[in-house]
């Protein structure tokens, strides 16, 4: 009763329309506390390598989550250093999850180039890491209600495509967020920073504007990158890919984020 399990039978409820009218149910639900408790600021799964922080922004909640990865797991998505970030209600950056397994789409959809990646560009096949990876990619950071911190080496398993590979997250407060790519390339002309949404998005120059329900979410690029938005197929509508390219074998870039309301 005093655990998340709380929130997803509310959750769970609301999506039916309430409760089957028997006394069973109703007996059973009377035992149940009307709401779960409140979401942790930060969390962190070592096992599983995932990491999570979940602060409030004026009367909106920010959740990012990081997605790390055990050694040896195998059936998983090519996805070991993308993020979730929810705002607001609404995913500003999501991850596509897969669909029925008869589509071709299920396989597309476990690719890096479908998640929030760093993904080498210029390069004779797909690039992509090892799977299984051979090696723990899992977050160090901290948090709490105000501010989030993460770090990840996401070289183990890319060998093929980068010599090196790391990712910095840095929010000093809930309404803004850094994200820090520094790589060298062993294939490939350049990288491209991927964005995934389902949520409308304008671009502007260097400046791009994904806008929600309740909110915005700015996204700011380098000076010496090019910015495109791709357009790919999901079985019920359209993700929209932010794609940020920077043409350089080595080197370190960083994306800033705005949240506001």
């Amino acid at each position: 009763p005093d655990s998340q399990w709380v929130t997803m039978y509310r959750k769970a409820v609301t999506r039916l329309g309430g409760l089957p009218d028997t006394l069973l149910a109703c007996a059973l639900d009377a035992e149940i506390p009307a709401a779960g408790p409140r979401s942790p600021a930060f969390v962190f799964l070592p096992e599983m390598g995932v990491m999570a922080s979940t602060r409030r922004l004026g009367e909106a909640t920010v959740k990012l989550f990081l997605m790390g990865n055990k050694a040896g797991a195998g059936h998983t998505h090519e996805d070991k250093g993308s993020f979730v970030l929810e705002f607001a209600g609404d995913t500003f950056a999501l991850d596509p999850g897969t669909t029925d397994y008869s589509s071709p789409l299920a396989g597309l959809l476990q690719h890096c180039e479908r998640h929030n990646m760093l993904v080498p560009t210029g390069t004779t096949a797909r690039p992509h890491p090892r799977c299984p990876l051979p090696a723990d990619v899992k977050p160090a950071g901290s948090g709490d209600d105000v501010t989030f911190y993460a770090e990840m080496d996401l070289t183990t398993g890319w060998e093929a495509y980068y010599r090196r590979w790391t990712r910095r997250w840095d929010a000093p407060s809930p309404d803004v967020l850094a994200i820090t790519d520094a790589w060298e390339l062993a294939a490939g002309d350049g990288v491209d920073f991927y964005w995934q949404t389902r949520l409308p998005v304008a671009v502007d120059g260097h400046a791009i504007t994904i806008t929600g329900r309740h909110a915005r979410v700015i996204i700011e690029a380098p000076s010496d990158t090019t910015v495109r938005v791709d357009e790919l197929s999901l079985l019920d509508g359209v993700q929209h890919r932010i794609a940020i390219h920077n043409p350089a074998m080595a080197g370190e870039m960083t994306v800033r984020i705005r949240l506001t309301r």
